[in-house]
């Protein structure tokens, strides 16, 4: 059931990404990067670092997001909160 959760913000975070134009290239390239971190970490067996930094990378995003895109700002969370929830 989390990795469905899981799945249905990543899919949530793309969908509010396609239809975002105040996104500037530096903030959607890290976004991205962050996302391709969630679902390596979700599916493997990774170092405690690596899902530090990826929890650190996740809220840093969602803090930048908070005023222009609150949308995505909240979904972020939500996928830090799921992270947690699955032991990441």
């Amino acid at each position: 059931m989390t990795d469905t959760k899981l799945h249905d913000l990543l899919t949530q975070v793309h969908e509010q990404l396609k239809q975002q134009d105040g996104i500037d290239d530096e903030s959607q390239a890290l976004l991205q990067k962050v996302l391709s971190d969630v679902k390596t970490v979700s599916s493997s067996d990774n170092s405690d670092d690596l899902e530090q930094d990826l929890t650190d990378r996740i809220e840093q995003q969602a803090v930048q997001f908070e005023h222009e895109h609150p949308t995505l700002a909240e979904i972020l969370r939500q996928i830090m909160d799921t992270l947690g929830r699955i032991g990441v």
